[in-house]
């Protein structure tokens, strides 16, 4: 397998909303999940967990769900919020700690590198937060073995891209201050 050094991973890496059904190999996911594992905690905590689903039925399940809630709550509906990847994968963590959702975005943005650096595409997803975060949700939460003391953050669905890898928007002036 062909990998790409981190840098030009970071620099192409772009969501992808379109996939083959072929699931990840094991050597695919064990990358992805080193990732993960190896992502930097605040205080060293290692307090975020990963719940890695790739049951094609439960997805559509748990998609049709999210959507009903989206409706009745007047959210922008995402139909089909994973684009059909092979493989969701849910970040949760410790409710309490003041870090958990900043450390969770690292380890999505380390798993969403790390699955471009060996030729997969991958879409990080925060549009199931407020369902996650609801009632509505319990029976799912239950479900991933999330526990009462920890909060949904972010997942990433992952798979091997049907589609060319879209062009970056414009980069946008004035992001960058220097103080020398």
């Amino acid at each position: 397998m062909e990998v790409k050094n981190a840098v030009q991973a970071i620099l192409d890496r772009r969501s992808i909303r379109k996939y083959k059904p072929e699931q990840l190999t094991d050597e695919q996911l064990k990358i992805i999940l080193d990732a993960f594992d190896w992502a930097p905690t605040a205080r060293n905590a290692q307090e975020v967990r990963a719940i890695v689903l790739q049951d094609a039925e439960m997805m559509k399940a748990f998609a049709a769900d999210f959507e009903a809630f989206a409706a009745a709550t007047g959210g922008k509906l995402f139909k089909n919020f994973y684009f059909d990847a092979p493989t969701l994968i849910l970040l949760c963590g410790d409710a309490e700690f003041p870090y958990t959702a900043i450390d969770s975005g690292i380890a999505v943005e380390n798993m969403a590198v790390a699955a471009d650096s060996i030729g997969l595409g991958s879409v990080i997803l925060g549009c199931i937060r407020q369902f996650m975060a609801d009632e509505a949700s319990a029976q799912w939460r239950a479900k991933f073995g999330i526990k009462d003391s920890e909060m949904f953050t972010i997942a990433l669905a992952v798979g091997t891209p049907d589609c060319e890898n879209p062009k970056g928007a414009a980069r946008k002036e004035g992001k960058i201050t220097f103080i020398k």
